[in-house]
């Protein structure tokens, strides 16, 4: 009873100290914000804001550039400071269970969970850049018969497309627009997108057509069909394996939800696992295991890129 009382105390104590520091840093946040509006640096939406250019202010790791290409908005601070929210959820779910083992290991989830968010989200972010991409290039041709320089139909195609694309194509004209030649504003367009073969494919055809001259409205015809056509494969390729990919799912998920049931149940049955030396190692191979079958079948339901 006394432990239990114990632990109830920490926790309390814990959890005053989150909330303390998440206030704290909400309101240095919202300072920060109207600096930057009275400064005229806040970007609107996505990334309408040129000071995000790599000009070599900004981070060249590879966690910073996952977070510009997602589209979350978050800066490198905000991640972490996520990362450390989750990882003290994890630790705090572990000593209520009255397990350090535990409790280590639901930080690491922690810090996956919040990687996983990350690169799910840029996941979705770059796809719907390549679907909307033949959009934007059906736009630009138009403006270029109507008589339009690429500068001016890359600023039309930004006005017309949706979000996210609409944000990258108005980055594009603003760059060109402060002087920084065409080329490179392509090539840098072509890096915050990658992945995206329509995107790549406009970008190497433009370069390419800048050298040695050519019909840009028909190549860009072109990328346009085969752009359709690919979508159009894909689709029929993710309703072929529609079932291999809900199934593969429900395996992953048997698991936990039947550890989760079992201790449900009867509480000492993960009593071994949890305390015993030889049991935590069966738990973590039985983990690696788990996690090796989820990224096989995730490969085995996933097309060849």
């Amino acid at each position: 009873m006394t432990g239990a009382v114990g632990n109830l105390v920490f926790l309390a104590v814990m959890a005053s100290f989150c909330a303390v520091g998440l206030l704290l840093y909400v309101r240095s946040l919202k300072s920060s914000d109207s600096l930057r509006r009275r400064l005229g640096r806040l970007a609107s939406g996505e990334g309408d804001a040129l000071m995000n250019m790599a000009d070599g202010s900004q981070s060249d790791s590879n966690v910073a550039k996952v977070l510009a290409e997602s589209g979350l908005g978050w800066s490198m601070g905000m991640f972490v400071s996520r990362v450390a929210m989750a990882v003290a959820v994890g630790f705090l779910l572990g000593v209520m269970i009255g397990s350090g083992f535990l409790a280590f290991m639901f930080s690491l989830v922690g810090v996956l969970a919040m990687w996983i968010v990350v690169r799910s989200a840029r996941a979705r972010r770059l796809a719907q850049c390549d679907e909307q991409m033949p959009q934007a290039l059906e736009i630009m041709a138009l403006a270029l018969r109507a008589g339009h320089a690429l500068p001016k139909a890359l600023e039309l195609a930004a006005t017309e497309t949706p979000a996210p694309l609409c944000y990258e194509l108005r980055r594009a004209g603003d760059e060109h627009a402060l002087g920084r030649p065409m080329p490179e504003v392509l090539v840098a367009f072509g890096e915050r997108l990658p992945g995206c073969e329509a995107v790549n494919t406009f970008v190497v055809a433009v370069l390419v057509l800048q050298e040695t001259g050519g019909n840009l409205i028909a190549v860009l015809d072109r990328i346009v069909d085969a752009s359709r056509t690919r979508a159009s494969y894909r689709a029929r390729l993710r309703a072929l394996t529609a079932e291999g990919r809900q199934s593969a799912k429900l395996l992953a998920c048997l698991p936990g939800a039947f550890a989760v049931l079992a201790m449900m149940s009867d509480p000492t049955y993960a009593d071994m696992l949890l305390h015993d030396p030889g049991g935590r190692v069966i738990t973590l191979l039985a983990g690696g295991l788990w996690l090796c079958g989820i990224l096989w079948t995730r490969r085995l339901v996933k097309p060849l890129s």
